[in-house]
């Protein structure tokens, strides 16, 4: 027996799951609808068969390549839609004339165990030219309903359904059986429907055509709640299939590591890492290669191959495309379909029934209400500290890999500085980097792992114009730098961000790639220059070194020891993430604010009659300490459109402890113990101040904002010291300034204590809420 399998692929309806894959190639409980009826076909006694496909063939040609089976495939490829008899056809050119007996003609885009060689019996007692296999559904609208006679004889096709008795329908399942003398009425070069143009002539024409009804499991696949139900009946053993569930339990490569909860039944693929504290199931089925967080909850739903869940993401009756990603705390609910690529933010929500496209990406936070099809979709954008993502789900290795590219095309042939934290996370996302850097034509200066400081020194130090640094862990960033180590103007954040959403990338030839440079053996140049700055060693002092971020404080914690610092009582030094903030404890002073640090280090700097540069947000006392000691300060912005802040970041090169709060630790120590001072005289002399800082979510156009604001009384427009609007009150100076991506306003309040700092950024707050409402009023 022979057989030919129907795989168009064209289905619209399903997408867009079949955006970037033929029907026959939707997986289900990990294998390949076609795979199904193959196996089917050949229990059956079949011997050879042909694949009719149009649809991105290459997809099956690829499974074809990888599928066990005992018996020959050919692959026939249409260059354009022939219908199923023209379709059919073609496949069997190269059986045809010889081809002397019944043929099989299956549409490989169903999944059925209907019995076929019972169905191949009934043909050949029947005497048919034609044997349809039909079956009872509960719902004929998208199959085309039969008419038979008391003896199975096919009496005509119905345009609209037709009830039985029962109260059920009988449909076609597009599973023919045809004896030889039906192909000459196969057109040889025109498309042709068997339905519509074939059978009828055949019926026109006397030639016996029969209906063999099975009351085996068929499903059209017509639908997304159709391929969700499909999969339940796979897992619960309704389809006779190779797949055997075991309680309800199907493991293809065994069980996932871990201390999570199996709610049966339930399908997982090889490969599969599954979270601590994760809910599986009921009725989940999880394909190769696929990530679940920890605590994440899966019901009802499916995972394509090397989809992503992250942490606490929650699943009802959801579909997940092939490599699709949830953020954390996302929840997806019934009828959501993700299509390949695509993206949720994390704590984001995605309403009943909507589809997001292949490479679309809902933002974090967001509340998806329609399906998200049209639009170009930037790959990323970079907020405050940069690309902010979660790791795995947002900022992936093939981000990575497109934003080196995006990088290295900023100028041809450019020498690029780049490090990361020291995690096996960010060291991957590092090397996709480099691996798009290169691709470009660009050089690497790899500093390989250490913290942001560091390899901010590294690049102020080398002279390079261009720094990405990757800090990993559940959340990453990446982070760009330009000259002396600083954050890089907005105009380059512009270009990296046009070249991603665009695809405009430099490209070189093979020979011309070059080798990243390993410039790890420049760490001991940091460290000597934390050294350096205590020049009579620090023998004698006391300070205990503390932190939630390991790295920074293990390195600090080496170079004090190594100077002579006792690293029992005295100051607590207390490092905040990544090593830029330093804060302090004195038994006597209490706690010190990172402000007051920076302050203090400021201060040392003033009496020695150099000039500062602070970034824009420094607190505005400062200006009152370094006019009293007849110096100036310039001030830079963290994210420049143009270079008018360029005398300033030439002078910030040359300060880079500003930045750095291992340099602030060890200047601090150094200064007290070279003039035998304490910090409660240190901090006598500084201007009495407090910072207090929140951000609140903007829903509308941040500059309509501002705008509103800076005809308040007392307000200043944006100058040249100051990024947002700046007011003085009576107590203190506040400032609102807009977040780069424009969704948050950046509340600040400056007073005399912490608790007036805090009342005034409350009462800016509040005077914030009244203008977003106001601005509401207007616009409706």
């Amino acid at each position: 027996m022979k057989a030919v399998l129907l795989a168009g692929g064209t289905e619209t309806n399903l997408r867009p799951l079949t955006c970037d894959i033929p029907k026959p190639m939707i997986r289900l409980c990990g294998r390949p609808v076609i795979q199904y009826m193959v196996e089917l076909l050949e229990r059956h006694g079949c011997r050879e068969m042909a694949v009719s496909v149009y649809y991105l063939p290459e997809k099956v040609r690829e499974w074809t390549r990888m599928c066990p089976r005992s018996i020959p495939l050919e692959i026939c490829e249409a260059e354009k839609p022939m219908g199923t008899a023209g379709s059919v056809r073609q496949a069997i050119r190269g059986w045809y004339p010889r081809l002397g007996e019944e043929l099989v003609v299956a549409d490989s885009q169903v999944l059925t165990d209907v019995d076929i060689g019972a169905a191949l019996t009934f043909h050949r007692e029947t005497g048919a030219a034609v044997t349809l296999v039909i079956c009872r559904v509960n719902n004929s609208r998208d199959y085309t309903p039969v008419d038979t006679d008391e003896e199975g004889r096919v009496t005509g096709f119905s345009e609209t359904a037709v009830w039985n008795r029962e109260g059920r329908e009988i449909g076609d399942t597009g599973i023919y059986i045809l004896s030889p003398e039906v192909f000459p009425y196969i057109p040889d070069s025109t498309a042709s429907d068997f339905l519509r143009d074939v059978f009828p002539q055949l019926l026109k024409d006397g030639l016996p055509i029969f209906a063999y009804e099975d009351t085996g499991y068929w499903n059209g696949l017509r639908s997304f709640p159709e391929i969700l139900s499909a999969q339940r009946d796979l897992l619960e053993g309704r389809v006779r299939t190779a797949l055997s569930p075991d309680n309800g339990i199907v493991m293809a490569g065994g069980r996932p590591a871990g201390n999570y909860a199996i709610h049966p039944p339930v399908y997982i693929g090889r490969d599969v890492k599954i979270g601590t504290g994760a809910q599986i199931g009921p009725f989940a089925v999880i394909d190769d290669g696929c990530h679940i967080g920890h605590n994440a909850k899966i019901r009802g739903s499916v995972l394509m191959p090397s989809a992503y869940m992250g942490d606490r993401a929650a699943m009802t009756g959801t579909l997940l495309c092939h490599g699709a990603s949830v953020g954390r705390g996302a929840s997806l609910f019934e009828g959501v379909v993700i299509g390949e690529g695509g993206a949720v933010g994390e704590y984001a929500s995605v309403n009943p029934d909507v589809r997001v496209w292949p490479g679309k990406q809902i933002e974090a936070n967001a509340c998806q209400r329609e399906n998200l099809r049209y639009g170009r979709v930037q790959p990323a954008l970079f907020d405050e500290t940069g690309i902010v993502g979660e790791t795995g789900a947002e900022l992936t290795p093939e981000l990575c890999a497109r934003l080196g590219a995006a990088i290295g095309s900023l100028e041809r042939g450019a020498k690029v500085a780049v490090g990361c934290s020291r995690d096996k996370a960010a060291e991957a996302l590092k090397l996709a980097l480099i691996s798009g850097i290169l691709s470009s034509g660009g050089r690497v200066w790899d500093f390989g792992p250490g913290i942001e400081p560091q390899f901010d020194y590294f690049v102020n130090f080398s002279m390079i114009h261009t720094g990405v640094y990757i800090a990993g862990g559940p959340r990453g960033c990446v982070r760009l730098t330009a000259n002396g180590g600083l954050p890089a103007l907005r105009v380059t954040e512009r270009e990296v961000e046009r070249r991603l959403a665009d695809g405009d990338f430099i490209r070189t030839g093979w020979d011309s790639i070059q080798e990243a440079a390993d410039m790890s053996g420049m760490r001991q140049l940091y460290r000597q220059e934390l050294i350096s700055m205590a020049p009579d060693g620090l023998g004698g002092m006391c300070a205990e070194v503390r932190g939630s971020d390991r790295e920074p404080v293990k390195l600090l914690h080496s170079v004090l020891s190594t100077i002579g610092c006792s690293m029992e009582g005295g100051l607590r030094l207390h490092l905040g993430t990544g090593g830029r903030r330093l804060s302090v404890f004195d038994p006597i002073a209490g706690y010190i604010w990172p402000e007051r640090v920076l302050a203090i280090n400021c201060l040392m700097e003033v009496k020695q009659g150099h000039d500062l540069a602070l970034p824009y947000d420094a607190p505005a006392a400062l200006e009152q300490m370094a006019k009293a000691y007849g110096v100036k300060i310039k001030r830079y912005y963290t994210c420049p459109i143009g270079r008018s802040d360029g005398e300033a970041r030439r002078l910030a090169a040359s300060q880079p402890w500003v930045r750095d709060g291992l340099m602030m630790a060890v200047r601090l120590l150094s200064w007290m113990k070279r003039y035998q001072i304490t910090i409660s005289d240190l901090l006598e002399e500084l201007p009495v101040f407090a910072v207090n800082e929140k951000a609140m979510a903007c829903p509308i156009e941040p500059a309509e904002v501002l705008r509103k604001l800076s005809e308040e009384p007392g307000s200043q427009c944006p100058g040249e010291l100051w990024e947002g609007t700046r007011m003085v009150r009576n107590q203190g100076v506040v400032s609102v300034r807009p977040s780069k991506l424009g969704k948050s306003l950046i509340l600040t309040a400056e007073a005399a204590d912490t608790e007036t700092a805090a009342e005034l950024c409350g009462e800016l707050e509040q005077k914030l809420g009244s203008v977003l409402l106001d601005i509401g009023e207007e616009k409706q």
